[in-house]
């Protein structure tokens, strides 16, 4: 009976051992990563930007490329990791020449079930300049995938011309 109590204390104390020695991974689940969520790659990448630079048009047969617009000429959005609770947001807007208002607007946007939601933006004009651009660190929430959508506008003698772009998603975990 002693060899009994014995026996199931070694064996009681040899699984504890096993328990407590072995390395315990516990990972956030990943299997959004690689989809394609309302035009943004889901990724666990440490950053993601983006610049709109042109669009195609197609003229009798043969492609070329034309900017944008008169004086609108990119608009860059980027979001980085900066921790496991915040990341830093960016918009530029450039554009050809001095135009009498330019801005650059950043929205931050965190994956909710399958869409985008609203967290915060920043928002920047300046008047007689070329290029504009608008960036902040912001708190986050941990475990969820966030990205940025930028809108851009260059005015110049009463005409507007406005432009958007939207980066990949990083995961913030």
């Amino acid at each position: 009976m002693r060899m009994k109590k014995a026996l199931k204390a070694m064996l009681a104390a040899t699984a504890c051992a096993c328990v407590l020695t072995m390395p315990l991974s516990i990972y956030a689940a990943e299997p959004m990563d690689g989809l394609v969520v309302d035009g943004s790659l889901l990724t666990h990448n440490d950053s993601a930007e983006t610049t709109e630079l042109f669009e195609w048009k197609f003229d009798n047969s043969e492609s070329e490329v034309a900017p944008l617009g008169t004086y609108y000429a990119t608009g860059h959005a980027g979001i980085s990791k900066q921790s496991s609770k915040s990341v830093y947001v960016t918009a530029t807007t450039d554009c050809y020449e001095k135009c009498d208002e330019v801005e650059a607007e950043v929205n931050l946007q965190r994956l909710e079930g399958s869409t985008w939601a609203y967290v915060t933006s920043r928002d920047k004009i300046r008047k007689n300049v070329g290029s504009v651009t608008v960036s902040d660190t912001i708190t986050v929430k941990s475990g969820y995938y966030y990205r940025v959508v930028s809108f851009h506008s260059a005015t110049k003698n009463g005409k507007t011309e406005v432009g958007s772009a939207s980066s990949h998603s990083l995961y913030i975990g």
